[in-house]
């Protein structure tokens, strides 16, 4: 609001300036007016000579003074309408202001509510820190027994920690002991043979032993003889390697000998199973090889002549990579179609690949047919003329094998006995249809469930 005020003040001042520029014009316009009708009425009792050179110099300063009218007539047009302009803007700034009035009315209004809430929040808080206040100063106080506890519990900690130290150092004091003294019983059980009887609360009477027919009464010894501490260290040393005396060996040693010969027998069985398999592999790496050698020169021959029928002309072999160990070599193909000099498949065209593939396919089932065979697509990089050649030699070999073509060439078709088809109607459902041909003629065609009638005009081009 202050900046717009002080923008309108200048634009006051402004104004007044264009308004004394204008008023300036127009006072000098007057004065023009004035001049001219003198330099007329003078020009009426003047001479001619004398009046038209004054008359000139009068039409000049005329001029001058109407060009200098007509600036400041121009002057004038630009200041009344910056005048209307500065105008609108004050109108503008004004409207502006009584917006920022309204506004600041509004705020204040919002203001003095906020100031309200602030003021009932205020005694809200009041009230509730009179409410914590008490709280606060028991917190204090528990916060205060519950160090004074903590530290009551640290220090109970650290003399439990002292007793367990205490107590474990005692068990094992008496741990050491307890092994101390079970050596020495032991130590006196292997020097005098002692037996240790076991006491039973459940049997009602126990007897005495009859240690007279076991005690012998042994000679006092007054001092101890040269060589005896020697003696006896030796025989416990026997004693111990002795070990116990198990009663069960005999029987222990019968089943662990009768097991090493059921086990014996076994792996004999296996030894003689395992030469038995290993010979008849060797048979059988012999029978395959000589098979796959047999196979390997007939699929060849068959390859070459296959080859020559579909191209027309050329030669092409197929080699093992390695001839001596023929189960696992690999099989290169070298081709010469007419016309070109002999090089591998990877450098023949898409065409060539296709047919030189069919060639030895086509020789693998010369040799080893088979009921039938699922080719795909393999006529989509033949031309015409290789098309007839493929579809001639499919003919040929159709006489021992069935042959399932997925194909979309109609040359291919030609030589069909029935042709199967998927097509889409209106619907968007796609139906199968299927036909039976005899040479040129259509004998029969399917419309089971699932499947449509061949269209008339679908026979007509068949026959065509």
């Amino acid at each position: 609001m202050a900046q717009t005020a002080a923008e309108i003040a200048a634009l006051a001042v402004q104004e007044e300036e264009l308004r004394a520029i204008a008023g300036n014009a127009q006072t000098a316009e007057a004065t023009a007016s004035t001049q001219v009708g003198e330099l007329e009425a003078q020009l009426a009792t003047t001479g001619s000579d004398d009046l038209l050179h004054e008359l000139a110099n009068r039409r000049a300063g005329a001029a001058e003074a109407q060009g200098h009218l007509r600036s400041q007539q121009s002057l004038l047009e630009n200041t009344e309408r910056t005048l209307r302009t500065l105008q609108e803007q004050m109108a503008n700034k004004r409207a502006q202001i009584e917006r920022f009035a309204t506004g600041a009315d509004e705020l204040g209004a919002q203001v003095a509510v906020l100031s309200r809430e602030e003021a009932a929040l205020s005694h809200s808080i009041e009230a509730l820190q009179a409410r914590i206040t008490p709280f606060e100063s028991e917190l204090a106080e528990l916060e205060r027994n519950l160090n004074a506890e903590q530290q009551q519990e640290r220090m109970l900690q650290g003399h439990l920690r002292k007793e367990e130290s205490a107590w474990n150092s005692a068990q094992l004091h008496l741990q050491r002991s307890e092994d101390a003294l079970h050596q020495l019983r032991s130590e006196i059980e292997q020097d005098l043979g002692l037996v240790a009887l076991e006491q039973s609360d459940e049997v009602a009477y126990q007897p005495p032993l009859p240690w007279d027919a076991f005690v012998e009464q042994l000679p006092i010894v007054e001092s101890v003889p040269e060589g005896l501490e020697d003696e006896v260290r030796e025989l416990r040393a026997r004693l111990a390697r002795i070990g116990s005396v198990n009663p069960d060996a005999p029987r222990e040693f019968d089943e662990a000998f009768e097991r090493h010969g059921f086990l014996l027998a076994q792996s004999q069985d296996l030894a003689a199973a395992m030469a038995d398999l290993q010979k008849v592999i060797k048979e059988l790496d012999e029978r395959m090889q000589i098979e796959l050698r047999r196979t390997f020169d007939a699929v060849a021959i068959e390859f070459t002549r296959l080859f020559q029928q579909l191209f027309n002309g050329g030669t092409a072999q197929i080699e093992l990579t390695d001839p001596d160990h023929i189960a696992v070599s690999g099989i290169d193909i070298i081709a010469r179609p007419p016309g070109k000099r002999p090089q591998s498949l990877a450098l023949l065209s898409g065409g060539e690949r296709a047919l030189a593939a069919v060639a030895l396919i086509f020789a693998i089932l010369r040799v080893s047919p088979t009921p039938f065979c699922v080719l795909d697509e393999v006529d989509a990089e033949l031309d015409e003329a290789n098309i007839d050649r493929f579809r001639l030699l499919l003919e040929e070999m159709s006489r021992e094998t069935q042959f399932i073509i997925v194909t979309h060439n109609r040359r291919t078709l030609e030589g069909a006995n029935t042709i199967y088809g998927v097509t889409m109607g209106g619907d968007g459902v796609s139906r199968v249809m299927s036909l039976r041909l005899e040479g040129d003629r259509i004998i029969g065609n399917n419309d089971a469930a699932g499947e449509e009638p061949i269209p008339q005009e679908l026979e007509e081009v068949v026959k065509l």
